[in-house]
């Protein structure tokens, strides 16, 4: 039977980073290992964080080791840090590349060994049982990893990505201040992996009433403020509805999600492509590929994307769909195929050779693909 889990205590609201070091002292906490990258360090969003610390009295680690693309060695080389450290908390600042990376220091450090043991389809340990305690931080309004319970990590000798499971953080604070910098093509290219998130979990045959009530609402605030957020004139409200849509949409992927992103992260590990800006090429593209079976959920959707579907046949429905997706896309300057990013037809073959050894919990959905399907796809994008 369908059921829920609100699986992360979630703090919304401007200024709400102040809540980081009280909870992290009430929690008995005493030295947190804050994960990050050189831009979120450079950029000055650190200090409000540290500062927050410092005033509960919190020692800090700070560990910037963090690329796009997380990789095993970054998270290697942080859990080695934090057991240096001696820290007992894991505070996670920035997009989905510094979360994931922080999900799997804070397993690696917790059980010992390294990353590749806690892999899905890679290590002996899929499902590691516990992990340190995990605050979480976005500084973008897309990924959702702030409040999902995998990450993706990187083989760097394969290029492929996987995904480590189990690892939900424990407390996920949203604050619009610490993201209302954050320049445009990464407002774009994260909030189109948001919208990818939310109508692959709508689309997904695993949906339940709870996760499409999430997506519905997602679909709906992200269509209506991406452009906003990304360079409009009301960007701050926006990018404060961005990152609420962001998070449910987060919520929503509880399902699963589909061949949008089993072909991206194929596109990110080979090639190096922001995973936002790959899921943006290829969402149109898959829900082009298979509109005829997904007509009546496109249909379902086309009106929170603003488009009047009313006793409109569910073919056309769809195809509006996938094409205000792709309106949506251009309008907000994030290439339209994956020649623009560097891929070449004779890359075809072994992308869709990753996508099903590496990829396959994700190729079955919306419905289960063969290799032609795949190939398809990708032609389709190039």
């Amino acid at each position: 039977m369908p059921s829920f889990a609100l699986r992360v205590e979630t703090v919304f609201g401007d200024g709400s980073i102040a809540e980081l070091g009280r909870r992290a002292k009430a929690a008995g906490y005493k030295h947190a290992f804050v994960v990050t990258d050189p831009g979120i360090k450079a950029a000055g969003i650190l200090d409000s964080v540290l500062a927050s610390l410092d005033e509960a009295e919190v020692a800090h680690t700070v560990y910037d080791n963090v690329t796009p693309n997380p990789t095993i060695p970054e998270v290697d080389g942080g859990a080695a840090a934090m057991h240096d450290a001696g820290a007992d908390l894991v505070v996670a600042v920035g997009g989905g590349s510094a979360i994931d990376a922080a999900k799997g220091i804070a397993v690696a450090a917790e059980l010992g060994g390294g990353a590749k043991d806690y892999l899905f389809g890679v290590g002996g340990t899929p499902f590691p049982a516990s992990m340190k305690p995990l605050f979480a931080i976005p500084t973008t309004c897309g990924t959702g990893s702030e409040i999902s319970n995998a990450a993706v990590i990187t083989d760097p000798d394969s290029h492929y990505k996987h995904l480590l499971l189990n690892c939900t953080p424990a407390v996920a604070i949203l604050d619009p201040q610490l993201v209302a910098g954050m320049p445009a093509p990464i407002t774009a290219a994260t909030g189109m992996d948001a919208l990818t998130h939310a109508i692959e979990a709508y689309v997904n045959p695993g949906n339940t009433p709870f996760t499409r009530m999430f997506a519905t609402r997602a679909i709906q605030q992200i269509s209506k403020n991406l452009r906003q957020a990304v360079n409009g004139p009301g960007r701050p409200d926006a990018i404060r509805q961005m990152l609420y849509a962001a998070d449910i949409a987060g919520q929503s992927m509880a399902v699963g999600l589909g061949q949008v992103h089993g072909l991206s992260h194929v596109v990110s590990g080979r090639l190096g492509t922001p995973h936002g800006v790959a899921n943006a090429i290829l969402l149109s593209h898959v829900l082009d590929y298979h509109k005829d079976f997904l007509a009546e959920d496109l249909h379902e959707i086309a009106p929170l994307m603003g488009i009047n579907a009313a006793g409109v046949p569910a073919a056309k429905a769809a195809s509006d769909v996938v094409a205000t997706v792709r309106s949506l896309r251009d309008d907000i300057n994030i290439p339209s195929k994956l020649s623009d990013v560097g891929m070449t037809e004779s890359d075809v073959a072994q992308f869709v050779d990753d996508a099903q050894k590496s990829q396959g919990i994700f190729i079955a959905a919306p419905k289960p693909a063969t290799a032609e399907d795949l190939s398809a796809i990708y032609r389709s994008a190039l």
